[in-house]
């Protein structure tokens, strides 16, 4: 039979749930009342009659019976014998033995009635084994599962990724649900897929892990996707429960995933599947503001299957009874001495904390983690390092760390992540660029000093341990720290110089401009250097030299870069144009006509080029009765200035659409879509051939109307309602409570009996 650790809980936790069990077991509501102003209650119930019953909870896991029996007699049985109640109940995470509970019932007489109004560790568990629906509803009480806890610990089947499993644990025992995470929860499990967005260190990858943690504890594996959405496919197994957790699926700090290279398509694809597939999910993070960025240039994010799916958790999530419990998880659970814990009981302390404009979860996290080895006012760092959120990363990168640690982290962020093979040979150049030695046992020694805590040294190779180390190393570069000379000559991978120029493209990023065009030779070469990796591929998702073009024309205009610009027209000749997608040379005449570094009349020359290649190939559709193909490459000619289609070339596409007419009218419309159809008689609308029709087109007509109108009846009835970006009002934001919580939380860092130290 299940049982529960209930020394994941902290003390605040314990009292909750023990409100909800003994509201159960006593068929009475409960009033929860914190320490300071309780005089001897927890949990109180007053019956009409005035009857009093009280519950007094008492959260020492650690502690032994003795020191529970004697804290009880000294401190709550005065208070006991001034309250007078009328049943007195005790809850306690202590084991007590039948004697135990003798000494405790005979000092506490007549209030506590018999033995079985004391509640040890063991009878508590007992009565939450015999309540699911109860523990399901505390998050934290069903982690503390002993079955969940060997699912997420023990059981490598369950978690493919030892980041995971290191991870989920650790992050489990700092979590406080709030209402962020129920969005994200609801979302979840209605559509199977959720976007969770949000500000850097707000804890969207908090939320993702506790909701990979819910999976895994309900018979899923789950898998951490590293690279791209074609991952998914690899992992996907048939007829076996599976979570695929897409971390920071747009990148870290700029738009430099591989949506870049037109993945979206890709991943519509797969979120659809999954959102249809009973046993498969997908939860996905990212800055809500690449998002942003990201919609508006990629506009199937834009779609309801991946708007819907989206849940982005606000700063207000955090309310201020959160934030508190936020500090007091992590600070309970740091490995630093007690005396070091002992100074947050005081509010003066850790109100400043919790109501700090800049207060961030990660930032806490990482202040507790490296402050105990150098600083003896943890409290004062923690509000140091929210003043200057850059402090933190700073201190170590400028002051702590060795050159050859330092250059590899400035190498690193042009490689966010990278094997340890390219990692080593792009900082080797990039010290041999400095003049500095550059042999395998310098690179050890520099992945040692950083391993583990500035970085995440995996199998499939090397990444910064936390985004915001990345966000520092951005600042880094574009206040001049690191020579951008030397960086341009280290460059190993076109994923780097795409990096550098996403960091220069942002509001932030003037100084890494201003580098990069100090350097235009060496940028430019960079840049052009690029297109020697691309391969051409079937998939329109695919890079293309097309797109890899119109990236380069982009370029140009963010560094002013004439010699790009012209590089982009040498390149845009008929022989180079042949066989790409059209999409991509679409996009590419778009981006032309908005150039300021391009002539008017080489814009018009690669207009008419461009429409030539399509009406080519549009001529080869029609040919072969492909008239999909054929209006899709007409629509694209349509955005193109110039000349409409016309002439023998159009008479042959409307009689290749009255063709495809006849044919869905005389098929089984469940094999169409109904957009392909809309399309279908829209252009022959437009050309006029519905009035002039003759019988046999006019019924095909008729047919493939209906058709159309039983599709549009039942795209009226949504997939998905869209879902309110609120939780219950009032369940996470009452601040007079919360503050008591506070107050009552943080006082237990005084005590050794709830807070022991490292």
């Amino acid at each position: 039979m299940d049982s529960f650790d209930l020394g994941r809980l902290t003390d605040h936790d314990f009292e909750v749930v023990c409100r909800d069990l003994f509201g159960e077991i006593l068929g009475v509501p409960l009033e929860l009342f914190p320490r300071g102003r309780d005089r001897g209650i927890d949990l109180r119930h007053t019956a009409a009659d005035g009857t009093m019953t009280v519950v007094q909870c008492k959260h020492w896991p650690k502690a032994a019976q003795t020191t529970l029996t004697r804290r009880l007699i000294k401190d709550e049985l005065p208070k006991v014998r001034v309250l007078k109640p009328d049943r007195y109940l005790i809850a306690t995470s202590v084991s007590l033995t039948v004697d135990g509970k003798e000494t405790i019932r005979n000092a506490f007489a007549p209030h506590v009635q018999t033995t079985g109004d004391l509640y040890g560790v063991d009878e508590i568990v007992a009565e939450l084994q015999s309540r699911p629906d109860l523990v399901r509803r505390h998050f934290r009480l069903w982690l503390s599962s002993t079955a969940v806890l060997q699912t997420v610990l023990n059981q490598e089947k369950y978690v493919r990724s030892s980041w995971l499993r290191k991870r989920i644990p650790r992050t489990a025992d700092t979590f406080v649900p709030h209402e962020g995470f129920d969005r994200a929860k609801a979302i979840l499990d209605e559509q199977h897929v959720c976007v969770i967005a949000g500000i850097p260190g707000v804890g969207k990858t908090t939320v993702a892990l506790m909701l990979a943690a819910w999976f895994m504890g309900n018979g899923y594996e789950v898998h951490d996707i590293s690279q791209d959405a074609e991952e998914i496919t690899t992992l996907w197994r048939e007829d076996t429960p599976q979570l695929f957790l897409y971390d920071d699926f747009l990148g870290q700090t700029t738009l430099e995933s591989p949506l870049n290279k037109n993945e979206d398509a890709r991943l519509l694809d797969i979120i659809r599947e999954i959102q249809e597939a009973p046993d498969k999910a997908l939860v996905m993070t990212t800055r809500d503001y690449i998002l942003k960025h990201a919609r508006l240039m990629h506009d199937r994010l834009g779609v309801p299957d991946v708007s819907q799916a989206t849940s982005t958790v606000h700063l207000t999530d955090l309310s201020l009874g959160v934030r508190g419990q936020i500090l007091y998880n992590h600070v309970h659970h740091a490995q630093i001495p007690a005396e070091q814990k002992r100074p947050f009981a005081d509010p003066a302390v850790w109100q400043p904390i919790v109501e700090h404009r800049n207060f961030s979860p990660r930032l806490i996290e990482e202040t507790l983690r490296r402050a105990g080895q150098r600083e003896q006012d943890i409290a004062a760092a923690v509000r140091k390092n929210l003043d200057n959120p850059q402090r933190i990363w700073e201190r170590i990168v400028e002051n702590d760390l060795t050159d050859e640690a330092v250059h590899l982290l400035e190498v690193l962020f042009t490689l966010p992540t990278a094997t340890l093979d390219t990692l080593n040979e792009s900082w080797s150049w990039y010290r041999e660029e400095r003049g500095l030695q550059a042999d395998a046992r310098t690179f050890r020694k520099a992945l040692q000093v950083l391993d583990g805590t500035m970085v995440a040294v995996e199998q499939d190779g090397v990444s910064f341990h936390n985004p915001s180390i990345a966000d520092y190393l951005r600042f880094h570069l574009d206040a001049g720290r690191a020579p951008m000379a030397a960086l341009l000559g280290a460059l190993v991978d076109p994923q780097q110089i795409h990096t550098l120029i996403d960091a220069a493209a942002m509001a932030d990023g003037a100084g890494i401009l201003a580098q990069l065009k100090a350097e235009a030779a060496r940028t430019a070469s960079a840049v052009l250097d690029t297109e020697e990796f691309i391969e051409w591929s079937h998939e329109v998702a695919d890079e293309s030299e097309t797109s890899n073009l119109q990236w380069i024309l982009q370029t140009a205009e963010l560094l002013d870069s004439a010699p790009l610009a012209a590089h982009v027209v040498k390149k845009t000749g008929p022989d180079h144009l042949h066989g790409e997608h059209t999409e991509h040379l679409v996009s590419l005449v778009h981006t032309i006509e908005g150039s300021r570094l391009i002539a008017q009349e080489d814009v018009g020359r690669i207009a008419d080029e461009v429409t030539g290649t399509i009406q080519l190939e549009l001529a080869e559709q029609v040919e072969h009765g492909n008239w999909y193909g054929a209006i899709s490459l007409y629509e694209s000619l349509q955005t193109i200035p110039g000349d409409p289609l016309s002439g023998p070339p159009m008479e042959a596409l409307i009689e290749c659409a009255l063709e495809a007419l006849h044919l869905v009218a005389n098929e089984d419309e469940s094999l169409f879509d109904a957009q392909p159809l809309e399309i279908l008689l829209q252009f022959l609308r437009e050309q006029g051939c519905e009035d002039g029709a003759d019988d046999e087109s006019a019924e095909d007509f008729a047919t493939v109307q209906k058709m159309l109108d039983r599709f549009t009846d039942l795209r009226r009835v949504p997939r998905f309602e869209p879902r309110q970006e609120t939780a219950a009002p009032g369940l996470y934001s009452n601040e007079e409570r919360d503050r008591e919580v506070i107050t009552d939380l943080m006082k237990g860092l005084r005590d050794p009996d709830i807070t022991p130290g490292a």
